[in-house]
């Protein structure tokens, strides 16, 4: 593999959400998304059972509720802090300006920002013919289901695949949860770990990438790892020949016979061959669903096997 190409397909969060491409901050890549929408708390009460005139008050837990539609998003406890969507992300303006994409999800109980990572990491085993380009994606939501979180996602230029691949260093996270903090120093200091963990990450990713291309893979052996990490559920036969014969023939995947030509033979196939899905699924998926599952699993077969 010598060309060094860049696919033309069109990432899931492009489709969501795509941005301007240019320096903006976290409360305009809301603005541009419409996600800059305020939420505040409401009392919640029940009808009386014998008198539906009646109403009972639950003073331990009130509704969270969309200020220009009136719409519900969740259930939150009396004291519970709102924190509105453009202010949740905002500390990653001292990270990086070049929001990409960003949206709601689930009717607006999540929200997203992807960002571009301010440096690029490139593995040295790959020789510059496999570039990647480095995004941070960051998520939370109004329905109480999560909190600020931040993830790196590697993104494959010659499929654009999304490999949310975790990492195998204990150091090194691929996803962690961010504390909220309205201060200038706080913000800083959040700013300052995500770019080390970021560093942390990007190396493990490397040495994890280094293995696998190492490692040999025949077809029989992909089979035999695909057979014991995809569930038992029709069409799975089906599924295992489509991932070999990309990892056999696909040119967006490469690296033929080798664990890493396997691992993005996995992730193609999630990526862009998986029947149905929409680009919000597709994306959720990798970030934490069974695009994601399946690559993490297939690398760990592969680098089981090596060891």
């Amino acid at each position: 593999m010598t060309d060094v190409q860049v696919s033309t397909r069109e990432v899931p969060w492009m489709k969501i959400g795509r941005l301007i491409d240019e320096p903006i901050s976290a409360k305009k890549a809301a603005q541009l998304a419409g996600i800059d929408f305020t939420v505040s708390l409401r009392d919640l009460s029940f009808s009386d059972g014998k008198n539906p005139l009646v109403r009972h008050d639950i003073p331990s837990r009130r509704a969270i509720v969309r200020d220009d539609n009136e719409q519900w998003l969740g259930i939150a406890s009396a004291d519970y802090e709102v924190l509105q969507y453009a202010e949740a992300f905002d500390f990653m303006d001292n990270v990086s300006p070049r929001y990409v994409a960003a949206g709601s999800l689930k009717n607006g109980r999540q929200a997203f920002m992807v960002v571009k990572a301010p440096k690029s990491y490139q593995v040295p085993v790959l020789n510059g013919e496999d570039p990647h380009g480095w995004y941070v994606v960051l998520r939370t939501s109004h329905d109480c289901t999560r909190a600020v979180e931040v993830s790196v996602m590697a993104l494959r230029e010659r499929c654009m695949n999304q490999l949310t691949l975790r990492s195998f260093s204990a150091d090194a996270a691929m996803r962690w949860s961010v504390k909220h903090t309205p201060s200038l120093p706080g913000k800083l200091e959040q700013a300052k770990q995500a770019l080390q963990r970021l560093d942390r990450y990007a190396a493990s990713f490397q040495n994890t990438v280094e293995r696998l291309a190492n490692t040999q893979v025949d077809s029989d052996q992909a089979r035999a790892i695909l057979t014991r990490i995809l569930p038992d559920r029709p069409q799975r036969d089906e599924k295992i020949e489509a991932i070999v014969g990309l990892f056999e023939n696909a040119p967006t995947v490469g690296y033929p016979g080798t664990g890493w030509g396997f691992v993005n033979a996995v992730s193609e196939y999630y990526d862009w061959y998986r029947r149905g899905g929409s680009p919000e699924s597709r994306f959720v998926a990798a970030l934490e669903g069974q695009t994601q599952r399946a690559i993490d699993k297939a690398a760990t077969y592969v680098l089981r096997t090596a060891a």
